[in-house]
């Protein structure tokens, strides 16, 4: 019985780490030194095959910004996108997408004063 429940517990811990990047709720951070303007984004399994796009900037100094979060598919042809402009201290951007398995490219790009920053992230579902 004991040595049932180690050969599952160990094939429930492969398949966790086979398929935790898929389903992870992986963020990059980015940041301005120029400005304090901080962000993060990412691709969240909500389920089935439904993803959450999303991105938070964080921004102390009250400046316009100008951000779009874009998912591309693996030959970088646009799927969907999300943007807004504000001046609030936090910018919430978020999407929900049915995606298909595959290999996804999730950008970040914001503008503030004239200047574009901008990140990259690598998904494969």
């Amino acid at each position: 019985m004991k040595r049932k429940a180690l050969c599952f517990a160990l094939a429930l811990l492969m398949c966790m780490v086979v398929t935790a990047p898929a389903f992870a709720d992986s963020a990059i951070e980015m940041s301005s030194q120029k400005t304090d303007i901080t962000a993060s984004f990412g691709l969240k399994h909500i389920s089935g095959s439904t993803y959450r796009m999303w991105a938070k900037i964080s921004n102390p100094t009250g400046a316009t910004v100008s951000a779009t979060l874009t998912l591309y598919d693996v030959s970088y042809t646009p799927v969907t996108s999300v943007s807004g402009t504000s001046s609030l201290t936090i910018i919430n951007l978020s999407k929900d997408v049915s995606l298909s398995s595959g290999t996804y490219h999730l950008r970040l790009s914001y503008t503030v004063d004239g200047t574009t920053y901008s990140a990259e992230k690598t998904y494969t579902i």
